[in-house]
């Protein structure tokens, strides 16, 4: 993958000339963590800036606290007069600059289309001096500072969180990282909920909104059967929100695991950030394409990542360099499709025993690179994107 570069387009407007910041994300969990690291490079260019972002009402608590933001503005639509309310108040705040963090990508949910024609509406509601956002069609007689669009190839191969970088109108030597911020009341939570043992402990995720991103049922039974004979004495943990929670409890149940004592359901359990406190104390989360994934690679966490076919596997991959990436590709992907006709065939050939293979590659890994001296600040970050394990089967 390439670095950031510098975009094709007018630079953005001085630090002197921008004392309020409204930054649209009104996505999922994993989007919201993916343009956290622009939110930072933003604010870092206009330290004296109010920065507002715009998020949907139950999602706000991945920005909760952070360091990067000042205040979260939500974006509700749940009564339809709501959005008039909502496109009044944009008005009657005037921003400075306006940055919309949507970027044009290979879609597998919904329309970029309708997504961006939506944005328009709230862009021109704003009534920002500055507008900043790629220049789809929706959106580019509005721009003020557009940046010019990626290729096709450019769009396959690159991580969303560089595409969304080149809003801030930089070449970074550095990647940012993903961001998320975690009260201290989260971690003592965890503490007290998994306390430090000999053994390690392995979170597990195999939930999606997406049907096309999950690991069959009988896959994810056999996995984690083996990873109780290969790790006798690590905890396991299923994280995961309510839409998952019929699947732990299917799992959790199985008679081929009621002997496995050390399998925690957590699943439904936790808030955001008393799952990220969760994965702060586990060595390792095995995970399909999801929001938990990105929570993880937020904090750093040691990831093997499940990944269908359905898209380009390079947009929403992990960026942390502790993390392998195991996909299968075939004929028919990417499909873009949120649901597969064809059985998850690309999911299926995902096999248990290369999956704990990985799993143990990583454990490893991780061990050896926390007896290693730590390399220079500068070299670290720099690095990460060269270190990421993938296998493509």
């Amino acid at each position: 993958m390439t670095r950031p570069q510098p975009h094709a387009g007018p630079t953005l407007p001085s630090a002197d000339d921008v004392r309020s910041i409204a930054c649209l994300m009104i996505n999922g969990i994993g989007d919201i963590l993916c343009v956290s690291p622009t939110i930072q490079a933003l604010k870092e260019r206009y330290p004296q800036a109010r920065m507002t972002v715009v998020v949907r009402p139950h999602l706000g608590a991945l920005l909760e606290g952070s360091p990067f933001v000042d205040e979260l503005l939500f974006y509700e639509t749940d009564r339809p007069w709501k959005r008039p309310m909502f496109m009044w108040r944009l008005y009657r705040r005037r921003f400075d600059l306006w940055v919309d963090l949507h970027v044009p990508t290979f879609n597998t949910v919904s329309s970029n289309q309708r997504d961006f024609w939506r944005n328009a509406w709230l862009m021109r509601a704003s009534q920002a001096r500055y507008r900043r956002a790629y220049a789809v069609p929706e959106l580019v007689s509005q721009l003020t500072h557009p940046v010019a669009l990626p290729t096709a190839e450019a769009m396959k191969n690159d991580n969303i969180v560089d595409t969304t970088l080149r809003l801030a109108d930089a070449a970074f030597t550095d990647r940012y990282p993903k961001h998320m911020p975690v009260s201290a009341a989260d971690h003592a939570w965890a503490a007290n909920e998994f306390p430090d043992r000999d053994g390690g402990r392995i979170g597990l995720f195999f939930g999606s909104r997406q049907a096309a991103n999950l690991w069959p049922e009988y896959r994810v039974l056999e996995f984690i059967g083996q990873l109780g004979h290969a790790m006798p004495q690590a905890e396991l943990v299923l994280i995961g929100g309510e839409h998952e929670a019929s699947q732990a409890t299917a799992i959790a149940g199985a008679p081929t695991l009621r002997s496995l004592a050390r399998l925690r359901n957590f699943v439904g359990r936790a808030s955001f950030g008393q799952t990220a406190a969760l994965l702060a104390r586990c060595s390792a989360l095995v995970s399909t394409d999801s929001g938990p994934m990105h929570i993880a690679d937020a904090m750093q966490v040691p990831t093997v990542a499940l990944f269908s076919s359905h898209n380009h596997v390079a947009i929403w991959r992990p960026v942390h360099r502790g993390s392998v990436l195991i996909n299968h590709p075939v004929e028919c992907g990417p499909c873009f499709r949120p649901t597969c006709h064809l059985g998850n065939k690309c999911m299926d050939m995902i096999t248990p025993g290369e999956v704990l293979d990985a799993l143990e590659s990583l454990l490893r890994s991780a061990g050896d690179a926390r007896r290693s001296v730590k390399p220079p600040a500068g070299q670290a970050a720099g690095s990460a994107r060269n270190a990421d394990g993938v296998r493509l089967g």
